[in-house]
């Protein structure tokens, strides 16, 4: 194709991350998107916006641009200097990327960009209003990922406008965060520390991390994963990152990338909620999203192997007890150090959990912290008989969960707690087996709550 021949910019698709292909047809062989080719790609438009004609840079994305007219590309690498005449194009401000999380109401704000600029015009007046806003504009100039609502946080923040409206400050909390963020500084507790995991080429490392408004991912690439591998962090440490840029996770949430210049810092002194405050207590939570909770692993089966893309992985069953309500777990050898990484009666931090079905499954970024050592009678709790079937077993019931129970235990309505006992899975069902208990007098253990239809799933 002869240099200057006219390419329909409508056919130039981007990926994921704003960064523009070239088609085949016509071009040669090109397959690489161009930020890791010899490139570089300026755009200059003439935008009509609230401030009348202005120029304004930023990145072609299909989101950020609607192209009513064709351009012109050359057909050799563009030079430093050199610009790619879009034609006529509009800025359409409204429709940003959807892969980025921009509702701050998800965001834990409660807040939208217009309700936020009318409290800066009824606190501080027009001139408050206009030099935010033409931060806002150069603040997405110099950044094109950036949301509109994340440049108005930034810009509002330097300027001191929302500090005590909106609670900014020099660390934002981790519910307050959106997509597009650079030179960001969180402080948090640390959950679980992954790493150095085999991305391809690369080495990625992953610190996870809680203040009480959500957690998030910590992620490092290279020698910097190198770095937080072996930097001794452990679950429950404060920490504050600084200088970091938000991303979108593979979940629809949000990571923390680290770029050059980002650090890690003791942060003891800064008021962070303790370690049992950050997990989840009560089961089932929110389906879909990354789950940390504390829990006592009560019962583990053998281990079975699957062959997949020519390996073997090895694969254990774990019934979990989350205050009480019991719990399926599969525990992968390739998500953990092996799936003797659990231990029957003791309590452990896990981390990054997925949850479908009313089960769990380890994933990659998996976190698994020893805690202390637990027993039948503070896992379990009070026992109550439902049922009393010598011939076949037992129904049994904490208040969370029910029980399949084999062994002598007394008859229907009476309370007991177990001091000795084991778990055995047989098919998908887990008996327990009673050895030792206490009778207890008086003491009284209700139904467990009914399940509404809708929140039935299969396997429960």
């Amino acid at each position: 194709m002869p240099a200057g021949d006219p390419v329909d910019v409508r056919r130039l698709n981007c990926d994921r991350n704003g960064h523009p292909r070239l088609p085949r047809d016509g071009l040669g062989d090109v397959s690489e998107p161009l930020r890791s080719r010899p490139y570089r790609l300026t755009v200059r438009l003439e935008v009509q916006d609230h401030h009348g004609q202005r120029p304004v840079h930023f990145a072609p994305t299909p989101e950020r641009l609607h192209l009513s007219q064709s351009a012109r590309i050359p057909s050799r690498p563009f030079g430093e200097r050199e610009c790619l005449n879009l034609g006529s194009a509009q800025r359409q401000p409204d429709r940003l990327n959807p892969h980025i999380r921009r509702s701050p109401k998800a965001a834990g704000l409660g807040v939208s960009f217009d309700a936020i600029v009318e409290r800066i015009r009824q606190r501080h007046g027009e001139d408050a209003v206009r030099r935010v806003l033409e931060g806002v504009e150069e603040a997405i100039k110099r950044d094109p990922r950036l949301t509109r609502f994340g440049a108005l946080l930034l810009v509002a923040n330097e300027l001191g406008y929302l500090r005590s409206e909106v609670g900014l400050r020099s660390s934002l909390r981790i519910g307050e965060l959106v997509g597009g963020l650079r030179s960001v500084s969180v402080v948090g507790r640390v959950l679980g520390v992954k790493g150095p995991l085999e991305r391809g080429t690369r080495r990625m490392a992953v610190l996870r991390i809680s203040d009480g408004t959500g957690s998030i991912d910590v992620v490092a690439w290279g020698s910097a994963a190198d770095l937080v591998s072996s930097s001794g962090l452990r679950a429950g440490q404060a920490v504050r990152v600084v200088g970091a840029r938000t991303r979108e996770a593979h979940d629809g949430g949000l990571e923390l990338h680290l770029d050059e210049g980002s650090r890690i810092e003791a942060a003891e002194h800064h008021e962070v909620p303790e370690l049992e405050e950050l997990v989840v207590r009560r089961f089932p939570a929110g389906a879909g999203k990354a789950l940390d909770l504390m829990a006592t692993v009560v019962g583990l089966s053998g281990e079975r192997t699957y062959a997949a893309s020519g390996k073997e992985l090895g694969v254990r069953d774990a019934l979990l007890s989350v205050d009480g309500a019991l719990v399926y777990l599969s525990v992968w050898s390739n998500h953990v150090e092996g799936t003797d990484a659990l231990e029957e009666w003791t309590d452990f931090l896990l981390t990054s959990l997925r949850q479908r079905d009313g089960e769990l499954s380890t994933t990659p970024r998996t976190c698994v912290t020893r805690l202390s050592p637990s027993g039948p009678e503070e896992a379990l709790g009070p026992l109550r008989v439902v049922t009393h079937r010598p011939d076949f077993g037992h129904l049994l019931t904490n208040g969370k969960s029910y029980l399949l129970a084999r062994g002598s235990v007394p008859g229907p309505g009476a309370v007991i707690s177990v001091r000795s006992c084991r778990f055995v899975r047989e098919g998908r069902h887990w008996w327990l087996e009673i050895g030792d208990y206490r009778e207890l007098q008086g003491a009284e253990v209700p139904e467990p709550e009914a399940v509404p239809l809708s929140d039935l799933r299969k396997g429960m």
